[in-house]
């Protein structure tokens, strides 16, 4: 399977919307977005887009001539968790299972570990989505805190899982 790993570009934001609505569709009980709640304007998605500074790394997967995934890691900007970072990642299905969402990742560690400030990277994930969290624990993430029924779903409930990696 051919693609590309890139930085976004502003002319990427309108399908990286596009992206996000997709993936919020296709994974409804196990990724959470701000898109499902409100939608993203394409001005807020280039604001994100222009607003990256050195210690935050945006990466968009390009794949027949679409974006079909994306990593958004951000920095902590208050003083005291400044040298914490948290991304999310997404990737639409067609796509997963190839390696891209290890290389995503693996991109976002070693800028972390290239950093002269960041030293931990975080991440939430829902606790039904056990897939996930083997694949966070192979890439040497490891839980540090639940949050009980902190996620409705359509049918019940699941827990909010707070994972994290030192890198430093």
């Amino acid at each position: 399977m051919e693609y590309n790993i890139r930085e976004p570009e502003i002319k990427d934001a309108e399908q990286i919307i596009e992206h996000k609505e997709f993936v919020t569709e296709a994974y409804p009980e196990t990724l959470a977005t701000p898109i499902e709640d409100r939608g993203i304007p394409l001005d807020q998605q280039e604001e994100n887009i222009t607003s990256l500074t050195k210690n935050d790394l945006g990466l968009v997967v390009e794949a027949d001539g679409r974006i079909v995934g994306i990593l958004n890691l951000r920095q902590n900007p208050r003083k005291k968790f400044e040298h914490v970072c948290q991304f999310g990642v997404s990737l639409q299905p067609k796509y997963a299972g190839h390696g891209i969402g290890s290389e995503l990742i693996e991109r976002a560690i070693k800028h972390a570990e290239e950093s002269t400030v960041l030293e931990k990277i975080v991440l939430d994930v829902f606790a039904n989505n056990e897939g996930a969290i083997r694949f966070y624990e192979r890439l040497g993430f490891v839980q540090e805190g639940r949050q009980k029924d902190q996620v409705k779903l359509k049918d019940g409930y699941t827990d909010l899982i707070q994972m994290a990696k030192f890198v430093k």
